[in-house]
């Protein structure tokens, strides 16, 4: 039995006693695992602490039943592993910002769905010190290779360095690229860098702060994919979002070669959570493009500004509006329009008509890729037992006049049909 189904088990047992009190040295021997490995095994593959987990689980099932509105508060308490009901009540409204009474008469919804998925890689999230260190800049005219041409540049200024070394992308300079390396700190380091290739050196004090982290191989191919899946599928279902202070890599070496990188990327525990709401919305105009492989998001909403900025640039809605459909390599891109411009012939852009209709609609306040919170919307209406009406599930970005990540509205939508299943 593979580690992944292992925890499983351990997650089904969780499931079958969140009516009460759950033992968590059960539940890991239930996955033949110690209750250690049961901890850095639910943060890798679910974003949250078992206590957090539990803690979620019991407040969706409980907040379904009071939506529901066929059980007292005191029932459905004790069915979900609750002390009392004022103990219910209270969860309710951390959680909600909403008694158990004003949720059952809001049409928004709150949702955690079980876990049933497979993890890309290994995360963990730990409280580490990163050591009183000094920053420095390198520069070169190119992209490519830059960060080998900065630890070689290290490595010759530093010889037989043995501290530990940290990097991260910096900001370019009249046509030059930048990368930024950190070291250890103390004087003698300091008087080295002084008259050398680096520049901008800067001493940072030592901080404590809670990482999610991943090792990767040192190879830039996996290293990018590890970004993606910790930063895009990791982090957006997790109950983190980024903290201050950015996210840098460090450089684990074997010999005087690099042998590993260690991601870090500082995290603090999400105040909020993710609303599901089922409303009707009126027909929708945008003018896209359809672009396929491994950069089509990148492409085709490229190709979609581009035309704008050329042919219609007065006629995209005010505040901006911008839609994402993917199916696997395949993306679609728009930009929401007030009426149909005047396309010139072959530009590649096509009108997308988004029919007026009831529709299940998660809203968040991550932006990010909407495909995993697709899956989650799609495990909503199956289990409140609505019909999934035609079409993909897609994104909306709502700009609302700031390119602010944090104040970019996202939505992700399925169309539903006008009659539940039961």
């Amino acid at each position: 039995m593979d580690k992944a189904a292992r925890f499983k088990k351990s997650i089904l047992y969780i499931e079958e006693h969140l009516h009460g009190e759950i033992s968590l040295e059960l539940a890991a021997q239930a996955g033949y695992t110690s209750l250690m490995q049961l901890y850095r095994d639910c943060y890798t593959y679910t974003g949250h602490s078992v206590k957090e987990y539990i803690r979620k689980r019991r407040l969706s099932v409980a907040l379904a039943l009071i939506r529901a509105a066929e059980l007292p508060l005191a029932e459905i308490a004790y069915a979900c592993g609750y002390s009392s009901q004022q103990a219910l009540c209270k969860y309710v409204k951390s959680a909600t910002a909403m008694t158990p009474l004003e949720y059952q008469k809001n049409d928004a919804c709150y949702y955690f769905p079980a876990y049933d998925s497979q993890p890309v890689r290994q995360v963990t999230v730990t409280t580490d010190t990163i050591p009183k260190t000094l920053h420095t800049a390198f520069y070169f005219p190119e992209p490519d290779g830059i960060e080998h041409r900065a630890l070689q540049a290290l490595s010759a200024l530093l010889p037989g360095y043995k501290g530990r070394i940290f990097g991260r992308g910096g900001q370019p300079r009249s046509g030059e690229s930048c990368y930024k390396l950190a070291v250890e700190y103390d004087y003698e380091v300091m008087d080295s860098f002084a008259g050398s290739v680096f520049q901008e050196a800067a001493v940072h004090p030592e901080v404590t702060r809670t990482f999610a982290k991943t090792t990767v191989a040192h190879k830039e191919a996996e290293i990018t994919q590890a970004w993606n899946y910790l930063y895009g599928d990791w982090l957006r279902l997790s109950m983190f979002k980024q903290d201050e202070g950015g996210y840098f890599e460090e450089y684990i070496c074997k010999g005087s070669a690099v042998n590993k990188l260690v991601l870090y990327l500082p995290v603090v525990k999400r105040p909020d959570y993710n609303s599901i709401r089922v409303t009707y919305c009126d027909d929708r105009l945008f003018l896209t493009a359809s672009r396929s492989g491994e950069d089509a998001e990148e492409q085709a909403a490229a190709a979609v500004i581009s035309s704008f900025s050329i042919h219609n640039p007065g006629a995209i809605r005010k505040g901006g509006e911008f839609y994402v459909s993917q199916n696997g390599l395949n993306c679609t891109c728009g930009v929401r329009v007030e009426a149909a411009p005047v396309l010139p012939a072959d530009c590649g852009l096509e009108l997308l008509q988004l029919a007026a209709g009831r529709y299940a609609v998660l809203e968040s306040s991550c932006c990010s890729d909407g495909r995993v919170f697709g899956e989650w919307l799609d495990s909503w209406i199956r289990e409140n037992g609505w019909n999934r009406g035609k079409g993909p599930a897609f994104t909306t970005y709502e700009i609302n006049g700031s390119h602010d990540p944090e104040k970019i509205q996202m939505k992700v939508w399925i169309r539903l049909e006008n009659v539940k299943n039961r």
